[in-house]
């Protein structure tokens, strides 16, 4: 998927997204349970990172803890998607995670944001697919514009 495609399905869901990520907590589905790791594809233009790592631990409580570039998820959740699944559109999935982002995103970029949302589904391959949104403003400069990015999908892992 090109960036400029990213960059347009990502903001086409920004308003439908904000307002999934605010519902009562969920107990995950076991297929998603468990460490996972890799990368997305920044999909904003104005951040020289092409992508960021991610590290994700999904707890059976649906309690989520790691890292998504620089910063680390801080009262991260999994949350039913009110829009539910639809094939085709990653950001329609069954779930969503939610935290508070401790640190800077892009740490050489100075680039921070307080809040992340993570629309997420374990695919037909087993991956936990899915896209990322911050907090943020639609308009304006680096330092308060939301931040995207698409998972590639994130492998699970052993527990180390």
């Amino acid at each position: 998927m090109s960036r400029n495609t990213l960059v347009i399905s990502l903001l086409v869901g920004v308003a439908a997204i904000s307002a999934a990520c605010r519902k009562a907590p969920v107990a995950p589905p076991a297929s998603m349970v468990g460490r996972w790791e890799g990368h997305a594809e920044v999909a904003v233009n104005w951040c020289k990172a092409q992508e960021l790592p991610l590290a994700l631990t999904i707890g059976e409580d649906g309690a989520v803890a790691g890292k998504v570039g620089d910063a680390t998820l801080k009262n991260g959740r999994v949350y039913p998607n009110p829009g539910g699944a639809r094939h085709g559109l990653t950001l329609q999935t069954k779930y969503v995670i939610e935290a508070a982002l401790d640190g800077p995103l892009v740490a050489s970029e100075g680039i921070k944001r307080d809040e992340i949302c993570i629309p997420v589904e374990v695919d037909k391959d087993g991956k936990l697919a899915g896209a990322f949104l911050t907090s943020g403003t639609e308009y304006g400069g680096k330092e308060t514009r939301v931040f995207s990015a698409g998972l590639r999908p994130l492998t699970k892992v052993s527990p180390r």
